[in-house]
């Protein structure tokens, strides 16, 4: 344990998460009535999901979705803290927090869709912001310019881009592939041939709430 360490990442943490909330809401609970009372439409598009399931290794796994951007009306803002919210709720797990977490990606159906300046804030607050391991990012189904795109992509992920593994080929292909790496079945998003309903995003919405105000 490094005390000067885990100094500075409080103290990042901390930064980060008034820079994404605001300082009205940076220090009341993290919950959907309180930090997130304002983020409903963002959390409503199901960008980044909970699959509720965890790899052989104990990582939470979860799903990011690029093709929901822009399906509605939100702020860039608001769906960072729909992704600093699903992140909190999967650490709850005490395994999750000591193993980390990896996450499943379904990029945008097109280039033109696909936010990059948004993604490029996404990837600022993964590294060494917020408080968990990242795994690894699973790219699954990936568009042929995304292989090109990882090539150039070492300039600004740095270390984030050896944590990047893509996936093609037939729903069997990829959930086969996604296993050697101890990704279950039942966390392969169904539109892959999986068993994870990403369609449930909004009963487990009403799930956490009744949950945390049971707390």
């Amino acid at each position: 344990f490094h005390a000067g360490r885990a100094a500075k990442r409080l103290m990042k943490y901390w930064e980060k998460r008034i820079e994404v909330f605001g300082e009205e809401k940076a220090f009341v609970r993290l919950t959907l009535d309180d930090a997130l009372a304002d983020d409903s439409v963002a959390l409503s598009l199901g960008f980044f999901q909970s699959t509720g399931q965890s790899d052989s290794a104990g990582r939470a796994i979860v799903f990011m979705d690029f093709s929901r951007e822009g399906k509605a009306e939100y702020t860039e803002l608001s769906l960072i803290r729909t992704v600093w919210y699903v992140l909190h709720v999967v650490l709850e797990d005490g395994k999750a927090q000591k193993q980390g977490v990896v996450v499943l990606v379904k990029h945008a159906d097109n280039l033109r869709q696909w936010d990059v300046k948004l993604s490029m804030k996404m990837a600022s607050q993964m590294k060494g912001a917020l408080p968990f391991r990242l795994g690894c990012f699973h790219i699954c189904h990936s568009l042929p310019i995304i292989k090109c795109f990882l090539k150039i992509s070492k300039i600004f992920l740095g270390k984030l881009r050896s944590r990047i593994r893509v996936h093609n080929g037939t729903d069997k292909e990829v959930i086969d592939s996604l296993a050697t790496y101890g990704i279950p079945k039942s966390a392969v998003p169904n539109i892959w041939g999986g068993e994870f309903k990403i369609e449930g995003q909004s009963e487990w919405v009403e799930a956490r709430r009744l949950v945390e105000n049971c707390n």
